[in-house]
């Protein structure tokens, strides 16, 4: 409480509510100049109190669809080995430990729509080598949100909200899904599109850059993410482009990047280049490739919560509906996350232990069949991942779904963990840049080579991924 001014509050509830707009508007709601905004949301995160804002992708808008995967585990260690292992895999999404009757890890992967063979291989090589005990999977139909909760109303003595009459609009609701999954990504005469608002647009190579970019969150070197000002965007596409330049040789995916960033940049002027970039990012950002923009929060050096998940497996068609339109349209003052299953509901709430029991009262007296875990959101034990470029074949125009890429080469690379001693390590830097690459000799690998210098600092294990 103490390292919160009714300043510092103001401004952090204006960076939930307004997560893009730049410090200068922000400021004039707040009274305060951009000089002061600037200042106190760097004092802010040296506090460790904010940290970098993030986006997610939309898996189903570029092809992926994805698998909630429930880890069971019954021994402290596996809890090590498991989360060490699943990070190796190159559709992982993120994961969560959770703990209660039972313990293990939530893990999510996004996945294209045929590799069901290869991924179910990988889940039991994790049972057989005795990382988890056993495992349930979940679709997701791609109806899903996730908002903040309201900084105001988190206090040591929270506002009254009738939960229970709350609970009771979701029966007012349609059954009939509002807010449907768009189209996803096709490919058409060689070209991959995706359908907005305006038509059918290509994505290329650059479009998947910035997708990458903007669902990073690097807390170290130079920070790209969804704030990140067009014009330093373009600066550094053309210093990654540059660098590709001078490397001896490319990799395949290097190549694809090369020659579209060369075709971008060798062929307009300054002025040019300023609006055809706009229209790019314009294409992932709008037209809903990119959701849920949003700042960290280090939430626990002022509030108390806890964070639960319920899986509900017994709903009909019709409750799954009404519960998706309510929660959509009727926002509670808590942190939540919903996602329709193929067989149930997954919703996620992080609360004060007085409604925390009371809603767990609520599902139990209305669904028999679900599960509750308690997830744990602490450096390692809750991990997540930005776009992975390298999972797209651009030679042939889809995403890669061979058994050495969703299975041998991942296998191998755990089995070298294990050799080596090195199961404690959770790896994220195979997405968001190699910590162990030499950018000044323009060696790079991971994500498409990343430049070294932008993504890290080199420090392995130092980036942590908040959810």
């Amino acid at each position: 409480m103490d390292q919160l001014n009714i300043l510092d509050r103001k401004i952090l509830n204006v960076l939930q509510n307004y997560p893009l707009e730049p410090y200068s508007s922000l400021g004039k709601k707040l009274n305060i100049s951009p000089q002061t905004m600037i200042r106190r949301v760097e004092s802010l995160k040296t506090k460790g109190i904010l940290r970098n804002p993030i986006a997610s992708f939309v898996p189903e808008r570029i092809g992926l669809a994805r698998y909630g995967v429930v880890f069971n585990i019954s021994q402290l260690h596996q809890f090590t080995l498991l989360q060490s292992a699943i990070s190796e895999h190159n559709y992982i999404r993120g994961y969560n430990r959770f703990y209660g009757e039972r313990f293990g890890i939530y893990a999510q992967f996004d996945l294209p729509t045929n590799v069901n063979g290869a991924f179910n291989k990988f889940l039991e090589y994790l049972v057989e080598e005795e990382f988890c005990d056993d495992y349930t999977i979940f679709k997701a139909t791609g109806h899903r949100f996730s908002r903040p909760a309201p900084l105001p109303n988190y206090t040591s003595e929270p506002e009254p909200f009738d939960i229970i009459s709350f609970w009771e609009k979701r029966l007012q609701k349609s059954s009939d899904l509002v807010n449907g999954v768009r189209s996803a990504v096709t490919v058409k005469n060689g070209k991959i599109v995706v359908v907005t608002d305006e038509g059918e647009k290509p994505i290329e190579p650059f479009h998947f850059l910035l997708l990458r970019d903007l669902t990073s969150h690097s807390e170290n070197g130079k920070q790209i993410g969804i704030r990140t000002k067009q014009t330093d965007l373009i600066e550094y596409y053309r210093e990654y482009y540059q660098h590709l330049g001078k490397k001896i040789r490319l990799s395949d995916t290097e190549k694809n990047f090369y020659y579209n960033l060369g075709e971008f940049f060798d062929t307009r002027n300054g002025h040019n280049t300023k609006v055809d970039f706009g229209r790019k990012y314009y294409n992932v950002v709008k037209n809903y490739l990119i959701t849920n923009p949003r700042w960290n929060f280090s939430r626990k050096l002022f509030e108390e919560h806890v964070t639960r998940a319920f899986i509900i497996e017994d709903a009909s068609e019709k409750e799954k509906n009404q519960f998706y339109n309510f929660l959509n349209e009727e926002n509670p003052p808590f942190q939540t996350g919903f996602e329709l299953l193929d067989r149930g509901i997954f919703l996620r709430l992080s609360l004060p232990p007085y409604y925390d029991s009371k809603l767990s009262y609520l599902i139990w007296s209305t669904f028999k069949n679900h599960k509750i875990y308690s997830l744990d959101f602490f450096g390692k034990h809750g991990m997540w991942w930005p776009f992975y470029i390298d999972n797209f074949d651009w030679d042939a125009s889809e995403w890669k779904t061979n058994e050495d890429w969703l299975f041998n080469s991942v296998v191998t690379v755990i089995e070298e963990k294990h050799k080596n001693g090195n199961f404690g390590e959770v790896n994220l830097h195979k997405h968001i840049g190699n910590g162990n690459s030499n950018y000044a000799n323009g060696h790079t690998n991971g994500n498409g080579a990343a430049i070294y210098k932008h993504i890290s600092n080199g420090s392995s294990g130092k980036t942590v991924a908040y959810r």
